[in-house]
């Protein structure tokens, strides 16, 4: 046997406390006194209770499960008092005279102040009872702990919410009884929910809900008119519907269990005759505090269609009564009005609504009419420089889709409408300086003189045409076109590059629509370089040539500019016109970079063999001074390479005087010696003369062509009354008929008028006659007889232009498609044509024909062969 174990030291002893014993009694006085309690809270005589006390009552009661009855005992205090509240402080504020739709019919003033009066009770209620709220959350933090969240129940502040939407906010005056049945015991939640629903209560005029949505809506609209509000008002009111939640037009009961979770239902509110059948407070499917609020579900909503309805007719009326920069000023204040007004007191959710309603409303319903208003719409903008307008158009058009398209096609059109107006030759830009284009009206002889006066006093070593005029005119008109729509995109379109690119595609199109554009532009360079850019700074000359070069990117011919360039290029380096070297390579330089070194090439020749004869010329001096015999006379000759000079390599025909072709002979004596195997041909109608000629009055040095000096050779010795006829002169001088005419115009015709013409007349006849001026009389020395020409094209020049470019078309044509075969090897003939275009398009844009001809010839020449089986197929030939 084992002894038992003795026990080592003290033993302890637990003394429990005897269990308390709490009647039912007891907890029902508890209650009570809580009740009482929460009475004298939402009376706001909180200050002297205890909230130990009264938060151990409440402990108290859970701890016992009570929990249940607790609850439902505050959630029909608080709908009591919240009931008698609206009644008492709420209904009696009503505005008057709110119909069905919510239009009030007083006056905006009156209307305005009888709403603050009915937002500041309902503000004051509310503000009263989150005040009591506040502080029965504190008491009930047990329950809410311990009790609430196990059931599935609100904690008592969102209790508070939901009471208030259903006992204040969907407070109904009418008769009670009309409602939808209160669940009894029997009835389940499910069926309760199934139950007809009643009218919302935004559309029931007794009800507080309708009346605060309305009362909003009304005060919102009295404001966009123009009245001052409460605004403070008005931030209280939507501020109580976006804490509340919406739980729907059919309240719910609150189902409290008897703490079993399977106990008796309990109807929370009051009485059932008291509440019309609404029920007690909603215990909704979905958690509180995530639910949509009232704001958003009803009032967000009826607001954003009211002010559809308001920014809708406004635009409309304003369209009608305003021009399109005050319809824009009126888009734009509204907008900053919106603004303010979000910040001020709308919900946070509300303004991108509202700011995506305004610019559809107020922009996008009206792109149209107001890019096409016929007094004041884009093109009277745009006309009128309005800088400020246009720049408003482009601000408000950027804030809806499809606004800037919209402008970007009515700016292209309006350019290309324009731009035909140029083309036809009509001064479309007010006030701005520009070359003129007009022919000299010879209908008036008074102002047929005057213009001719002026023109003599023009620097240029030509008398410009009408012609020429014209062609002039036409490149300023596109260029003051071009600075309008540059100062436009800068101030007023943010430099917009989308809108940039449409620009530059409708100068474009109607550039060349203009055939003879190439040509225009060349003339305007050139009559820049030769006398227009005397006395301008560097930086003024290099912002024309900026100009000019911004006219030729527009060009899809730049072969063809390529041809007249360099041909006027020729003329102004032949005469020595050139304002300076600088500036002719400076132009250079810009075209290399636009168009490449070969665009270049043949000018950078011509300019080279100017620089050449130079030297050369200095040499030929030397040569001179060495030589026993001197020329007959002084000879400063320019020696021009047929590969660059762009001129007829047909030798004109002209029958020189002696001493002419003794000073050539001496010419090329020297120029043989210094170059063997090249042949000079010496181009009478390229040169010029100075010959000294005697007058009655005195000597005068003239400055004439080499076929001026020709002509005039011929009266010589001849008597001052004696008289050559157009027949002799012709026979004479050889020289052909249109070339004869234009020079005796120049000696008989012009300013300076060194022959007589027998009759009188502009225009030279077959049967004319000619004498020597010998009382000519001019205050001048040195006298430069203009040469009567037209800077422009006749038809037969532009077809001879037109054949030599087509013909150099074709052998690019040719070249690019031998570039291509020769790298492939083989290709589709599709795919030739596109590569063909694609290559050649920054001089020109071939045509598929064309392109379909050079094959042919390739063919031909053996350089291709097509497929045995497939013809379409291209090979190359080695």
């Amino acid at each position: 046997m084992m002894a038992p174990k003795a026990r080592m030291g003290p033993t302890k002893s637990k003394v429990r406390a005897p269990k308390k014993h709490t009647t039912g009694e007891d907890l029902m006085a508890t209650l009570a006194k809580l009740e009482t309690a929460i009475e004298e809270i939402q009376h706001r005589n909180a200050s002297k209770l205890s909230f130990e006390e009264h938060y151990r009552y409440a402990y108290n009661l859970v701890l016992h499960k009570q929990g249940h009855t607790l609850y439902n005992s505050v959630a029909n205090l608080i709908s009591s008092h919240l009931e008698s509240q609206t009644i008492e402080r709420i209904v009696p504020k009503f505005p008057p005279t709110l119909d069905q739709s919510g239009a009030s019919s007083q006056g905006n003033f009156s209307a305005a102040s009888a709403a603050q009066v009915f937002l500041d009770a309902v503000k004051d209620v509310w503000d009263d009872h989150m005040a009591s709220m506040s502080k029965l959350r504190d008491v009930f933090k047990y329950m809410d702990k311990v009790y609430t969240g196990s059931s599935n129940l609100p904690s008592i502040w969102d209790l508070g919410l939901s009471l208030f939407f259903h006992h204040v906010i969907l407070y109904s005056t009418k008769e009670k009884g009309k409602g939808v049945a209160a669940p009894t015991a029997s009835t389940s939640r499910a069926s309760a929910a199934r139950a007809p629903p009643r009218p919302r209560a935004t559309n029931d005029p007794s009800t507080v809900a309708f009346q605060l949505m309305h009362t909003l809506l009304n005060v919102i609209r009295i404001e966009r008119q123009g009245e001052v509000v409460s605004r403070h008002s008005i931030h209280g009111a939507i501020e109580i519907l976006c804490e509340l939640t919406d739980e729907g037009a059919v309240p719910l009961p609150v189902v409290a269990s008897n703490g079993t979770g399977s106990g008796t239902p309990v109807l929370s509110g009051g009485s059932s005759s008291a509440n019309g059948g609404r029920g007690g407070p909603v215990l909704g499917d979905k958690d509180l505090p995530n639910g949509l609020s009232p704001y958003r579900t009803a009032w967000e909503q009826a607001f954003l269609g009211q002010s559809a309805d308001f920014y809708r007719e406004e635009s409309a009326r304003s369209l009608i009564e305003n021009d399109c920069p005050t319809f824009l000023r009126n888009i734009s204040r509204r907008l900053v009005e919106e603004r303010e007004r979000s910040i001020a007191y709308l919900g946070a959710t509300t303004e991108p609504l509202l700011v995506a309603l305004l610019e559809k409303t107020l922009i996008s319903n009206h792109l149209a009419s107001i890019l096409d208003h016929q007094a004041s719409g884009l093109a009277t903008l745009v006309q009128d420089n309005r800088i400020e307008e246009l720049k408003m158009i482009y601000t408000l058009f950027g804030r809806v889709s499809g606004g800037h398209a919209a402008l970007r096609i009515s700016i292209s059109k309006w350019i290309v409408d324009i731009g035909k107006q140029v083309n036809n030759g009509l001064k479309v830009i007010p006030d701005e300086p520009r070359a003129q284009a007009d022919e000299m009206n010879e209908a008036n002889p008074n102002a047929a003189k005057d213009k001719a006066k002026a023109k003599a006093k023009e620097a240029s070593g030509a008398v410009v045409n009408a012609k020429t005029k014209a062609a002039l005119g036409w490149v300023q008109n596109v260029l003051d076109l071009k600075d309008k729509f540059d100062r436009i995109l800068r101030d007023a379109f943010a430099g917009d590059k989308v809108l940039e690119k449409s620009i530059i595609e409708a100068f474009a199109l109607f550039v060349n629509d203009n055939d003879s554009s190439p040509e225009y532009i060349s003339l305007y360079i050139d009559d820049n370089l030769k006398k227009g850019l005397k006395g301008k700074t560097e930086d003024e000359v290099d912002d024309v040539l900026n100009k000019t070069i911004a006219l030729f990117r527009y060009l899809t011919e730049k072969d063809r500019f390529e041809k007249y360039y360099n041909t006027h290029l020729a003329k102004r380096l032949i005469a020595s016109k050139s304002v300076s070297d600088d500036a002719e390579r400076n132009m250079l330089a810009k075209f290399k970079i636009e168009a490449g070194a070969a665009f270049t090439q043949a000018a950078e020749g011509m300019m080279k063999d100017v620089k050449i004869s130079e030297d050369t010329l200095a040499e030929f001096k030397r040569y001179t001074a060495r030589q026993v015999d001197e020329p007959p006379f002084s000879l400063e000759p320019i020696i021009c390479g047929s590969n660059v000079w762009h001129y007829n390599h047909k030798e004109p025909t002209c029958i020189l005087p002696q001493i002419l072709r003794d000073g050539i002979k001496y010419y090329e004596k020297f120029y043989n010696q210094k170059h063997s195997g090249r042949k000079l041909t010496f181009r009478s109608d390229l040169g010029n003369v100075d010959v000294k000629t005697k007058f009655n009055a005195r000597s005068h040095e003239l400055n004439v062509s080499t076929h001026g000096m020709v002509i005039l050779s011929l009266f010589e010795g001849l008597d001052d009354d004696e008289k050559l006829s157009y027949s002799q002169i012709s026979s004479s001088t050889g020289i052909v008929a249109t070339e004869l005419r234009r020079q005796l115009q120049s000696l008989a015709c012009g300013k300076h008028k060194i022959l007589l013409k027998h009759p009188k007349g502009r225009e030279v006849g077959d049967k004319d006659e000619f004498s020597f001026n010998a009382d000519f009389t001019s205050p001048m020395a040195k006298i430069k007889v203009q040469l009567v020409i037209s800077k422009v094209e006749t038809p037969e020049e532009r077809r001879d232009t037109d054949d030599k470019v087509e013909e150099a078309r074709n052998i690019q044509c040719e070249a690019a498609i031998v570039r291509i075969m020769k790298g492939r090897k083989e290709a589709q003939y599709g795919e030739v044509v596109q590569e063909c275009i694609k290559q050649l398009e920054a001089r020109f844009k071939p045509q598929p024909v064309m392109i379909k001809k050079a094959i042919e010839r390739l063919i031909t020449k053996e350089y291709l062969e097509r497929g045995d089986n497939d013809r379409k197929l291209l090979r190359y030939l080695a």
